[in-house]
């Protein structure tokens, strides 16, 4: 398991990348906050930036983030997340209530929004099959990624040749938790992903969700991002550091044929 590595463009835009799934072919970012000429990247939904960012910067930021990916903005696909364990394909996802996308198409992206949760990217090297998961604590005890894997094995992909790279989240030291969600923790078999807080205990996403993935049958070196701290990271958004008023990262990734790693400029 290694790092995500940063990739700075010339118009200062930055955005961190798996060595693994660039390896394998597979056009994906992470997205920080840094985005073209010093402005901030938000990446919200048009109408919904929790930043008060205009449309018209939402939608600059948007096409920049799919010209990273190697698309047209009309081909990047998101869906209205809902903390849930919803799957649908990228060519339905626009108006779907989802937290977890899949696609096989090399003509478009799909990306997941963030600002502390936990963005995956699952790619299928035989396959080309790839699916994009948001993970918060909701989901991890729902266990999403076990029914993100379990759909793609229901579309042909082996489970144990996935690859999976885990994006920027909350750090374990700054997500304090309640009793109730530490319960539910523990009754989602994650109790060993809980630490020792004080006053109260807090939940580290990271742990979890590696758990979850070799749970799946994953094998830990087909997983690639070590954590990385949404909070206490100046490089990105933090919904809890930033007490609501922040803006959004996606991770995006491209399935289907084979092709180079390499962005479009």
């Amino acid at each position: 398991m290694t790092p995500l590595h940063s990739r700075i463009f010339a118009d200062g835009t930055e955005v961190l990348q798996s060595r693994l799934l660039a390896d394998h072919h597979f056009p994906h970012a992470f997205s920080t906050r840094s985005g073209p000429g010093g402005v901030l990247f938000d990446l919200a939904r048009l109408g919904e930036s929790h930043l008060g960012t205009s449309d018209d910067v939402l939608l600059a930021n948007l096409g920049r983030f799919a010209t990273i990916l190697g698309v047209d903005a009309s081909n990047l696909s998101t869906a209205r997340q809902v903390h849930g364990t919803e799957i649908v394909h990228g060519s339905q996802a626009t108006h779907s209530d989802a937290d977890m996308l899949v696609s096989d198409s090399p003509h478009g992206a799909i990306a997941v929004r963030t600002a502390d949760c936990v963005p995956i990217l699952l790619a299928c090297p035989d396959t080309r099959i790839v699916a994009a998961v948001h993970a918060g604590w909701r989901g991890l005890v729902a266990n999403a990624p076990a029914i993100a894997i379990a759909h793609l094995e229901s579309l042909g992909v082996n489970r144990r040749g996935l690859l999976a790279a885990i994006g920027p989240a909350i750090g374990a030291a700054r997500f304090e938790i309640g009793s109730e969600v530490a319960d539910r923790f523990q009754a989602s078999g994650l109790g060993d992903s809980l630490r020792t807080g004080n006053p109260r205990p807090h939940a580290d996403l990271f742990d979890a969700t590696i758990r979850r993935l070799l749970d799946s049958g994953i094998a830990r070196e087909s997983i690639d991002g070590e954590p990385c701290c949404t909070s206490e990271d100046s490089r990105f958004f933090s919904h809890r550091a930033e007490s609501g008023r922040t803006g959004r990262h996606l991770s995006g990734i491209i399935g289907g044929v084979r092709r180079s790693a390499e962005s479009k400029e």
